[in-house]
């Protein structure tokens, strides 16, 4: 075998490896036919035409994402800043776009993102934006996916990570629901203070009831002993009934004077103590009776 031979074995050898192409999983590479885009590859196997087919451009097909800060004005005047993160990927059969619409990718789609955000914040107040986060989002999917899927992307999801408002507006909405917490405290403390005092009333309404129950049953006692006295007392002695009601008053009103002595706590009650004073209550007593 000649030299020459050995040296066109050599160049056929190293031009059938160059046709082999090994393409990793997740990605893809655009074939360019003399500087023309022809196909894509995928991963896996793959032969090109060696001379005539070059490899052009790297796709990455999986999920990628794109952190970023947004700063945009509210409709109230508030300068408000927005980190979100957007998840997307490359569409397969779109696959041409995604490589060759968009010179720089990255800073395209992060100029739309930001334009479709600032336009939603200028209709809304910032407190309409901080509870507005799934609106947001709905109305981005509606106005960015059909022109990421012109370029080859699709949308998987936004996602606001936070809202950040200026320290002055924070410190008046921290005020605020302060101010509104004490209220709501305020109201509750008076709803429990009337509950607790319909409580008492009606405890106090109940004692009340109970206690002219007693005290009727304790009358109704006294009268009862005071019958059953007076009548054995006439049955006893064969005096007449006057008589014996003066005696029995008699004696409640000693066993009152005596009451009122033991007990200290009794107020300071001037009372005859002689006998004309006792004999002016029991004819004052009998008079009421008769009466």
């Amino acid at each position: 075998m000649g030299p020459l031979l050995i040296i066109i074995l050599v160049i056929v050898f190293f031009i059938l490896a160059s046709s082999i192409k090994i393409v990793k999983q997740q990605t893809a590479f655009t074939v360019e036919t003399f500087g023309k885009f022809s196909r894509v590859i995928f991963p896996g196997f793959n032969l090109v035409i060696p001379i005539v087919e070059n490899i052009g451009r790297r796709i990455n097909l999986s999920t990628m994402n794109l952190d970023f800060s947004i700063l945009a004005i509210t409709s109230d005047k508030v300068n408000i800043s927005i980190d979100t993160a957007l998840i997307y990927r490359i569409i397969q059969a779109k696959a041409f776009e995604a490589a060759y619409s968009l010179d720089n990718p990255l800073v395209a789609i992060k100029a739309l993102v930001e334009g479709a955000i600032r336009a939603f914040v200028a209709t809304q107040t910032h407190e309409e934006v901080i509870r507005s986060r799934n609106e947001m989002t709905e109305y981005l999917t509606m106005h960015l996916t059909e022109k990421m899927q012109e370029y080859g992307y699709l949308i998987d999801s936004f996602q606001f990570r936070d809202i950040i408002l200026p320290v002055e507006i924070t410190g008046a909405m921290s005020r605020v629901v302060a101010s509104k917490r004490l209220q709501e405290a305020a109201q509750n403390e008076a709803q429990a203070d009337f509950i607790r005092s319909v409580k008492i009333a009606e405890a106090q309404k109940q004692t009340r009831l109970l206690q002219g129950e007693g005290l009727a049953l304790e009358r109704k006692a006294i009268i009862e002993g005071l019958a059953e006295s007076i009548l054995g007392l006439k049955n006893a002695t064969g005096v007449s009934s006057q008589s014996v009601m003066t005696i029995v008053m008699m004696n409640q009103y000693m066993d009152t004077m005596r009451s009122m002595a033991k007990d200290g706590s009794s107020k300071v009650i001037f009372v005859n103590p002689s006998a004309d004073g006792m004999q002016n209550y029991i004819q004052q007593v009998s008079q009421m009776i008769s009466e």
